[in-house]
């Protein structure tokens, strides 16, 4: 399935065009309900004549959320589910107008869908706490509903995900650009609103949420470009955007009092892909977040958790 720009984003790295969040091409808002159920899961009727896909494995406390990226669905976690589904309950969904999930009417945001993601635990009987794994624009969906329900959240993980206030400082760079340079690349936030998603509120909503206290937090990097965006573009813009995302992502660390941070050398930005990525790592970071939701410790120092070549801690 073509991606759509937005889709594209880290390649952020790749090119400044894409603000938006990793995934798969994202349906139309619009698009028909495909009424034969692609997967092994079922779909969670979630009040308001409206259901969510969802596939869950294995059992066990916390469960883990899986949520996907911009057009992303469920089927993004299918190379790290199973194996964490053998340390604990784990449930990967589809947000509404992806996969098996009939669209939201109208447009929305970030906000109505992390209210969708807690009447989809409440109606499927999946109790807190939660660890809860975000990629890319997921991660931003994860840290809003952390921040939201504290008491339920026993855990973080974020997968090369979006950061704060991401569009604005990808369009300072784009801005500082010869005319030139900027008339071969696209201005970041050509489009608030794609797929039937405001985005743009969404990061507005995201802003207030500077810290997650001492909630045991995982962050993971990619550390290379996939180069599914295209041609590179000029230098004077990929080495800034590439300083960015890293800031970014340093910062998301920072967010909790107990963190830990490690980049994937070899993966591009679907990190749990099996084919591009280094879904190894993303089982380490979960499993680790799980164990010290589990214990009440704090989380193993990163080198402790992240051994051997193929990645490298940051502070």
């Amino acid at each position: 399935m073509p991606r759509s720009p937005r889709a594209l984003v880290p390649l952020v790295l790749v090119t400044i065009a894409v603000i938006g969040c990793g995934g798969q091409g994202p349906e139309p808002a619009s698009a028909p309900a495909n009424p034969v159920i692609v997967g092994p899961g079922r779909l969670v009727a979630i009040g308001g004549g409206r259901s969510l896909y969802l596939h869950c494995m294995g059992s066990g406390s916390p469960t883990v959320v899986l949520e996907a990226g911009f057009g992303g669905n469920s089927g993004n976690w299918s190379a790290v589910q199973r194996t964490l589904g053998r340390t604990t309950r784990t449930c990967a969904y589809d947000r509404a107008g992806l996969g098996n999930s009939l669209a939201m009417p109208g447009v929305h945001d970030a906000g109505d869908e992390i209210a969708d993601l807690q009447r989809l635990l409440d109606h499927a009987h999946l109790a807190p706490p939660y660890v809860l794994v975000g990629h890319s624009y997921g991660g931003l969906l994860v840290r809003l509903f952390a921040h939201a329900h504290p008491r339920e959240a026993a855990g973080v993980v974020l997968v090369d995900a979006m950061g704060h206030d991401q569009d604005r400082r990808l369009l300072a760079i784009w801005r500082a650009q010869p005319a030139r340079v900027r008339r071969h690349v696209p201005k970041p936030t050509a489009h608030a609103v794609e797929a039937g998603v405001d985005v743009m509120a969404g990061e507005r909503l995201e802003a207030s949420v500077t810290s997650l206290g001492d909630v045991p937090l995982a962050v993971v990097t990619r550390g290379r470009d996939d180069g599914s965006g295209g041609p590179l573009p000029p230098a004077s813009i990929r080495r800034p955007a590439d300083r960015l995302w890293m800031t970014m992502q340093d910062e998301l660390a920072a967010m909790s009092g107990d963190h830990l941070h490690v980049v994937a050398l070899r993966s591009g930005h679907f990190v749990q892909g099996p084919v591009d990525g280094q879904p190894s790592v993303v089982l380490r970071a979960v499993r680790a977040v799980v164990g010290a939701a589990r214990t009440g410790a704090r989380l193993p120092a990163c080198a402790r958790v992240f051994a051997g070549r193929g990645v490298r801690c940051r502070r």
